[in-house]
């Protein structure tokens, strides 16, 4: 691999680090106060629905200047969404509604961080070496998630309650995006889209892009279930934080296993095979969760998901990054338009299990909800594997 790509690995796995602790601990933490599924939609709704604001600014800010400065800006906004988490505990407490504040912050940032680093991402690869480079980014991140619930659970054991450990460890992730902020700063990635157009991207008028785009949003009405609801039903099936850690120790070691795996099978040869198993896993965990709402059935899950997050979402991520290769000249604009109706999908998904939750008993919405939401992962396969 050359030094740009083993630059943006460490940066994408010491940042991953903070991340993991962030998708597992900032929704329980608003979640204890808020005490409602639905509310914490919302907050997903608002955070995700601020990605494609920042996405284009980010687009028209990297015509003049390095992802460096939409790297640094994106962390520092994180970092203060969970300074105001970590401070206003009564405030959500009173008002659960003053959660969407965070969420507008915390969104804002990662709109700026995640077209930073999905743009460098795409640019320090080539299709040659693109395999490989998302094989390894894939296996050192899960390396740094599979440390990061060692850690927690270690706070948590030695915190007087789990809410008192939850802060221990938001004060932590705050340090270490402190510390990423001075590493995005020196990197020298900049955009090679020249005069390109975001509308151009935008329009589907091209075939292989519009069914491209027709595949990343159904990608996004499952993924979106990833982002919140599937963390938060493993935290009431585990009973405990401690436990909830521990299981995803567990689940971490297992995802280094099998993005090490898919090193091997991921190839033009096996793609198809690959993503079939992936789906299948998908499908079958998350049901497992949802219909086993214990201990038991958040084990299950997080086996089949450690797995299919290699064979599934890996998959995906490689076909999607070829596709968007394929646009010489174009590919920032077209990773912006990708992320905008990622987006899209994601808060449609979102505000179809508040919809859910508005009109069905609330002892079944969650299962009809998500049991037809996991059903996506077909399409997605079915739509994008002809670009194999």
């Amino acid at each position: 691999m050359s030094k740009q790509e083993k630059q943006t690995i460490v940066l994408n796995s010491i940042f991953n680090f903070g991340a993991t602790l962030v998708s597992q601990f900032i929704s329980v933490y608003l979640y204890i106060y808020t005490k409602s599924l639905p509310m914490m939609c919302a907050y997903i709704i608002v955070r995700i629905g601020l990605f494609p604001i920042f996405f284009t600014l980010g687009f028209y800010l990297s015509k003049k200047f390095r992802f460096a400065l939409t790297y640094t800006i994106g962390l520092m906004l994180i970092t203060f969404g969970l300074v105001i988490a970590l401070i206003s505990g009564p405030i959500f407490e009173a008002n659960p509604y003053y959660v969407l504040v965070v969420a507008a912050i915390i969104g804002s940032g990662e709109g700026f961080y995640y077209f930073s680093a999905n743009n460098s991402n795409q640019l320090v690869s080539s299709s040659e070496t693109r395999a490989s480079f998302l094989a390894y980014n894939g296996i050192f991140n899960h390396a740094t998630a599979f440390l990061a619930p060692i850690y927690s659970a270690a706070v948590l054991e030695r915190s007087v309650n789990d809410m008192e450990g939850y802060r221990v460890i938001l004060m932590s992730i705050i340090a270490i995006f402190i510390f990423v902020i001075a590493m995005a700063f020196n990197l020298s990635t900049r955009s090679k889209d020249g005069k390109s157009s975001l509308l151009k991207a935008l329009s589907l008028n091209d075939k292989k892009w519009r069914n491209h785009i027709i595949g990343v949003m159904c990608y996004g009405m499952r993924d979106a279930v990833g982002l919140n609801v599937i963390g938060l039903l493993v935290y009431e099936a585990a009973g405990s934080g401690g436990l909830y850690s521990r299981l995803h120790i567990l689940f971490s070691f297992l995802a280094i296993v099998s993005y090490y795996l898919s090193k091997i099978f991921l190839s033009k040869d096996k793609t198809d095979r690959t993503m079939k198993i992936g789906v299948l896993l998908k499908i079958l965990s998350t049901y497992s969760l949802l219909y086993i709402p214990n201990t038991i059935g958040a084990l299950i899950y997080g086996i089949g998901n450690a797995f299919a997050a290699a064979f599934y979402d890996n998959t995906y991520s490689y076909l999607s990054a070829n596709i968007i290769g394929s646009y010489s000249g174009e590919m920032t604009s077209r990773v912006v338009a990708k992320e905008i109706y990622l987006s899209m999908a994601r808060c449609t998904s979102m505000a179809l299990i508040l919809l859910s939750y508005r009109f069905l008993p609330e002892s079944i919405y969650l299962k009809v909800s998500v049991t037809l939401l996991s059903l996506f992962t077909i399409l997605v396969y079915k739509i994008l594997i002809q670009y194999k």
